[in-house]
């Protein structure tokens, strides 16, 4: 009688999660050498680490596990710093058996200088592509859809290499070279690799104009080198294609905040005081919560003498009249609006 071959028992135990990386171990008593790839889950059964067991471990041999190189040391991947806590669990990544041990990580935060595309939003765009071909069947996109969980994880994790193979892999299934072009320049913003990152972004821009994450990277890595005017332009690409997106709209308020003291500074030393004061009022009517506007047009409006004395209190003075200021020049504004007659 033939009996179908058993997949073979795996040893290991998921140890401990220490700063950023989860440790443990797994081994195959009848695959002594293989080194298993193990996955790490969260309870929202998405990956959320990967690699090898085939770290030393002192300790191992002597317990009869192997050769001792049967140790894992899972970097945890970035899409977990969401300010709140996550169970784990390890699992062989080739029969799914789960390894012992669970382990709670977080709640923990990460910001970045620059913006990271979200799984959610990687996953709709090829969610979209693969609705563009009726004739994949559903084992072939549910195999790229794991094909891209994988990628994620592998670049969260800093697996470069491994993440720009993943990645080529579903360019060469979907055609999906926009989406591979923003993974790889924000693998480059994360390296601190800028005039990479942004020729990748350029790319994504190229294969992909149509869709908003192209020129939100393209934005961010303009940003990064220092290219302020261009990022704002790139943003305003972004937000054409897609108005209420909220990365590129907190983007552009970073930009406008960043490029405000550079703009207010030319029109003041070519003399045209009038127009930056009057750009930062509506800079301020459109959002009050400016406060770099707020304090530009302050200074503008009641600049420091040279000759006054830092009398106790005068910081203090300073402030107040230079708010009330803000404040007058703002209803004088209004008022003016009001009052003007209606156009023909």
């Amino acid at each position: 009688m033939n009996t179908a071959p058993t997949a073979p028992n795996i040893l290991g135990n998921f140890d401990a999660i220490h700063e950023e990386t989860a440790y443990g171990w797994a081994y195959s008593p009848q695959q002594p050498q293989q080194r298993l790839a193990v996955e790490m889950i969260d309870e929202r059964g998405e990956l959320a680490g990967y690699g090898i067991a085939e770290h030393h471990r002192e300790d191992l041999a002597p317990a009869g596990i192997g050769d001792g190189h049967h140790q894992f040391k899972l970097a945890v991947a970035y899409s977990l710093y969401n300010g709140k806590p996550h169970t784990l669990t390890a699992y062989n990544a080739n029969t799914g058996q789960p390894l012992q041990g669970s382990h709670t990580f977080g709640p923990a935060t990460r910001t970045f200088a620059f913006d990271l595309m979200s799984r959610e939003d990687g996953q709709q765009w090829l969610f979209e592509q693969l609705r563009q071909a009726p004739e994949l069947s559903r084992q072939r996109a549910e195999a790229l859809l794991k094909a891209y969980r994988l990628s994620c994880v592998l670049h969260e994790t800093h697996h470069v290499e491994e993440a720009k193979n993943a990645w080529q892999a579903i360019v060469e299934a979907t055609g999906l070279h926009g989406l591979a072009h923003c993974k790889q320049g924000e693998q480059h913003l994360l390296q601190g690799q800028l005039s990479d990152a942004l020729a990748s972004y350029q790319q994504a821009v190229t294969s992909a104009p149509n869709h908003p994450w192209p020129h939100i990277g393209l934005a961010n890595a303009l940003e990064q080198l220092g290219r302020i005017s261009d990022a704002e332009h790139a943003i305003e690409r972004a937000l054409a294609l897609a108005p209420e997106h909220p990365q590129a709209r907190e983007r552009q308020n970073i930009l406008q905040r960043t490029s405000l003291p550079e703009r207010v500074n030319a029109l003041v030393n070519q003399g045209h005081r009038q127009a930056a004061q009057r750009l930062l009022i509506e800079r301020l009517l459109a959002q009050p919560e400016d406060q770099t506007a707020a304090d530009l047009l302050g200074q503008l409006l009641h600049p420091t003498q040279e000759d006054e004395d830092a009398l106790p209190g005068h910081d203090t003075l300073i402030a107040f009249q230079r708010q009330e200021s803000v404040l007058t020049a703002l209803l004088d504004h209004l008022d003016t609006q009001l009052n003007e007659p209606p156009r023909p």
